[in-house]
């Protein structure tokens, strides 16, 4: 048998995901059946899969053999010296990312911008692994790897769980970029149908909706003209992988720097997560409500 306390990070989950995150290698018809036969017990009792989790619950799991071959715990702490920190209290954490890194890691295990925050947190013993069970930091945001600018991580589960809520509402990233071409509109709304060809990680948006493309609104607003480039600022009504990226491509003003989606220019991608606006009222982060961080120099 093996038991968890549930601590101030497990709670408000239900039980099934509580035992998903802990045990990663089981199927989840088996924790379905496991629960239904009483193998994973709440306070030693029966329980059901959607039991919602409270602090100071113990849950139990017995007999099954597989379930004990858990992932062993790691950390990939890496330096954070170059970690630009933004903004940060007891909840949140705003970087300044940089082009070429990535948010999350990926199957080759890169290093990554979490790993860079996860290594700063326990070095300042604000994050201990040993004393979790199912929590870990986590970003609300994610750029591509190419893409600067803010990215927010929830340093406990509460502000997760509420950034993550915000970001599902569209309520907090706006971009600036740089474009190729002229415009005659100051301001326009796009309204597109996006697809993913996942074999070559490339999106395509297109005016008319196709089998399982899915609606996307992408807003901006020409901050400059020059002579054959734009400086835009850009709103996402909806979010999906490449969205400014391929929407920008589909009304033939590719992002300068974007030679995956047709720029001619060389050059670093000049598209910046500018600014982080919080609309929190009535949440766990309420002393957060109408607060804004906008990178004060952006430098493309």
């Amino acid at each position: 048998m093996k038991e968890f306390k549930i601590n101030e990070n497990d709670e408000g989950q239900r039980l099934s995901r509580f035992i998903e995150r802990m045990f990663k290698n089981i199927n989840r018809s088996l924790i379905y059946k496991s629960i239904r036969q009483k193998n994973i017990k709440v306070n030693g009792k029966k329980s059901f899969h959607d039991y919602i989790l409270k602090k100071e619950d113990l849950v139990s799991v017995y007999r099954l053999d597989c379930f004990f071959k858990e992932e062993e715990k790691k950390l990939n702490l890496i330096s954070n010296e170059k970690l630009d920190i933004v903004f940060e209290d007891e909840n949140i954490l705003i970087i300044n990312k940089q082009g070429g890194i990535k948010t999350q890691p990926d199957s080759n295990r890169r290093d990554s911008l979490i790993d860079i925050v996860i290594s700063y947190l326990v070095e300042k013993k604000e994050y201990d692994i040993e004393k979790e069970n199912s929590f870990r930091p986590a970003f609300c945001t994610r750029l591509d790897t190419n893409t600067k600018g803010l990215v927010v991580a929830g340093k406990n589960k509460k502000a997760l769980r509420t950034l993550n809520q915000l970001t599902a509402e569209r309520k907090i990233k706006i971009y600036d970029c740089v474009v190729e071409g002229r415009f005659t509109e100051k301001r326009e709304v796009l309204v597109g149908f996006w697809s993913k060809d996942l074999n070559k990680n490339i999106v395509k948006i297109t005016k008319e909706k196709r089998e399982f493309s899915k609606k996307v609104i992408t807003e901006y607003l020409v901050l400059k003209q020059f002579l054959n480039t734009a400086r835009l600022k850009v709103f996402l009504h909806t979010g999906r992988s490449h969205q400014i990226r391929a929407h920008m491509q589909s009304i033939n003003h590719p992002i300068v720097g974007d030679l995956k989606y047709g720029s001619r220019f060389k050059k670093d991608l000049k598209l910046i997560c500018s600014s982080l606006e919080f609309n929190t009222k009535g949440t766990y982060l309420d002393y957060l409500d109408t607060k804004k961080i906008t990178l004060k120099n952006i430098n493309f």
